[in-house]
């Protein structure tokens, strides 16, 4: 090669790996903007799926090149993954650890120790997929969440370069035949993701089986890349789509998106054209990417997403609630300082291969993860090291860990109504054995409550079943329109009519989170996942949702069970909290800070439950229902609501009452039972 031609090569590397950088730039900054709830990137969570199609791309090319010349090196390909990934990830570690050492509760140091032990063997993503869901803790005690992405590509990385090289001796290196299993493989990873996603929610966003496709779609790329060229005006018009689809995902997209799925499609396919159109071509898209702001950003991305989402959480965590405008603004600059301090004093030296040498690279490697497994077993054997904190805060910390089924196992039977689902069908009382009294049906919130049940049908003298479902209300016909939910509510509820009709039960205790199935998450509360609202379908085949659902499905219901001659008592729901009650009572304590400024008034209850409460007056005018409202206890003279009492919290999250919680309310119960004599 000429020398003018040696110059024109590394010219043309040097604007293709700088059109990179800006992309990644697009993929980093909504990621950045969607956690810190800015600039309206409801949708900002695609980021991650550009990076996952840059990075199949830019590893398959690399690997596809050096296979080619006859000499990759599987040593010398993990030693620059270890050097890549592992030194910001330490670091990130490290501070966390400090910082949940000396900020979190035992409980929640419990769950860190989790992710923390599960980032020691890149499975990170496996233990967010049994733990974390899309109803559980919130984002403020997980500060290493987003490491389930670094897990997803490591696991792909284990598997994906020994495929290749058995894939071509297999195939004699014929490039047709590994390319097209390389289809099949992304078509099935596709395949799974769609069909999945409303049975396994959880997992088909977090594990590996459900996203290789991402990764597989810019491998695609890379192999076919000097084979699949553009005209220019094309390239200019894929260019342009490709930007345009990926805002679009990015400002319309949000959080009750069924994704990834076919949501996920359009982001990457949207990557994969400005890749396709953008190398070889100087498109105006293209100019963008390459500006030295765009650069500069695509440059620290891998720092500014590790550093960002601990900074975040960990001060969502102290303050109760997400920081301010200005405290966002600054964490974010924060986080901005922190990733170019560590691209140009951490990231780039180790990268270059002047710090370490292979096998220095290899052992400090092992000893970081074997390190952070060792914490992690710790915080996990010593159950969140309580001995940190003094009795007062661990009173309110020491609330069990609610699990959407609170009652006693060895009460609950399997049932012959196969409709149920797996849903177990609990005996309590006087005589289990004997025909019920009444029949408990809800979902958490009626699990919540079921110990205190449970207790007053033995005072009473009266023999109650329960059937409880996290996440379905005792609502005829009401189907999750979230799309994530891995049973059907519907068939849960159609069972508990032919349980009430065949055990001849006249009473029923109707207990559930009435408001989120209607009006969603409440604005300002500490849940920030998916919002769990229903639909119904009306006898004429129309299909409501939210309100318009709510009315119609409890309608329904009240009609149907006083046909049956069914005494129905609902209860309202307990006042719902803006924060982890149990938590923040205990980290109040341990702050020095007056536990009091938690609770919420009366009246921001009452507006709360404005809707909700119109409903069930309109069902009462029609049919004869009696109700208990928790809030006659837990806000006295309707002034200020009770989070806690001598000393304990009343409250496992923010809206279950923990253990304590249901006992120390249990009188609210008393009309009912006082009935059922």
């Amino acid at each position: 090669m000429t020398s003018s031609a040696q110059k024109s090569s590394r010219k043309e590397t040097l604007k293709h790996y700088s059109f990179i950088d800006g992309l990644r730039a697009l993929a980093i900054l909504p990621v950045v903007f969607f956690h810190f709830n800015m600039a309206h990137m409801t949708g900002g969570y695609v980021g991650v799926d550009i990076f996952f199609v840059l990075s199949g791309f830019l590893i398959t090319g690399l690997i596809d090149r050096q296979l080619a010349a006859g000499n990759f090196s599987i040593v010398h390909f993990y030693e620059r993954r270890c050097r890549r990934i592992l030194p910001p990830l330490f670091v990130t570690c490290f501070a966390s650890v400090i910082a949940a050492y000396f900020l979190f509760m035992p409980h929640d140091f419990l769950q860190f120790s989790r992710v923390l032990g599960g980032i020691s063997f890149f499975g990170s993503n496996f233990i967010l997929a049994r733990w974390t869901g899309y109803f559980a803790h919130p984002d403020s005690s997980k500060p290493l969440l987003h490491t389930w992405s670094l897990a997803v590509e490591e696991q792909f990385y284990v598997i994906f370069p020994l495929l290749l090289v058995a894939l071509g001796r297999i195939f004699k290196n014929r490039r047709a035949a590994v390319r097209a299993a390389v289809y099949i493989l992304c078509a099935i990873s596709f395949a799974l993701s769609v069909a999945l996603l409303h049975a396994s929610p959880a997992k088909t966003f977090y594990l590996l089986h459900t996203r290789a496709w991402e990764l597989l779609a810019g491998a695609i790329l890379a192999l076919h890349l000097k084979e699949i060229k553009l005209r220019r005006a094309m390239a200019e018009i894929l260019s342009a789509l490709g930007l345009a689809v990926v805002l679009l995902c990015v400002f319309l997209y949000n959080r009750n998106t069924p994704f990834p799925g076919l949501a996920a499609l359009p982001p990457v396919l949207a990557t994969v054209f400005l890749l396709w159109a953008n190398i070889g071509h100087e498109t105006l898209t293209k100019k963008i990417f390459e500006s030295r702001p765009a650069v500069g950003i695509g440059l620290i991305s891998y720092g500014l997403y590790l550093y960002h989402w601990p900074l975040l959480a960990f001060t969502h965590y102290y303050l109760d609630s997400a920081p301010p405008p200005a405290a966002a603004a600054a964490l974010i600059a924060a986080a901005f300082a922190l990733a170019t301090v560590s691209y140009f004093y951490i990231e780039r030296p180790i990268r270059a291969g002047g710090v370490f040498k292979r096998k220095t690279v290899f052992a400090l490697s092992g000893l970081g993860l074997v390190t952070f497994g060792l914490i992690g077993l710790t915080g996990l054997h010593t159950k969140g090291l309580p001995q940190r904190f003094d009795a007062t805060v661990l009173r309110y910390a020491a609330v069990n860990d609610y699990s959407g089924h609170v009652a006693v196992p060895e009460k609950c039977v399997a049932t012959g109504w196969p409709d149920l689902q797996g849903v177990s069908l609990c005996k309590f009382g006087k005589d289990p054995a004997a025909k019920p009294d009444f029949l408990l049906w809800g979902d958490s919130h009626a699990g919540a409550i079921e110990s205190a049940v449970r207790r007053d049908s033995g005072q009473y003298g009266v023999t109650g079943w329960a059937v409880v479902r996290s996440g379905c209300p005792s609502l005829i016909g009401a189907a999750r329109a979230d799309g994530f939910a891995d049973y059907s509510c519907p068939d849960i509820a159609r069972a508990v009519l032919r349980i009430i009709r065949e055990n001849h039960i006249r009473t029923v205790l109707m207990v559930s989170r009435w408001d989120m199935y209607a009006l969603g998450w409440e604005k300002g509360s500490d849940e920030t996942t998916r919002e769990p609202f229903i639909s119904f379908t009306t006898a004429g085949g129309r299909r409501l949702l939210r309100k318009q659902a709510f009315s119609a499905a409890f309608m329904a219901t009240v009609k149907k069970l006083h046909a049956m001659g069914v005494t129905v008592w609902v209860m309202r729901q307990v006042p719902a909290q803006l924060v982890y009650v149990s938590s923040a009572l205990a980290r109040a304590a341990y702050f020095g800070r007056d536990p009091a400024r938690l609770e919420r008034t009366y009246e921001a209850i009452r507006k709360r439950r404005h809707f909700i409460g119109a409903v069930f007056r309109a069902a009462a005018r029609e049919y004869p229902l009696h109700f208990i409202d928790p809030a006659d206890t837990f806000c006295p003279q309707h002034k200020m609501c009770l989070i806690s009492a001598d000393g304990q919290s009343l409250y496992t999250d923010n809206s279950h009452l923990s253990f304590f919680g249901a006992q120390w309310s249990r009188n609210m119960l008393d009309p009912f039972f006082k009935t059922l004599r």
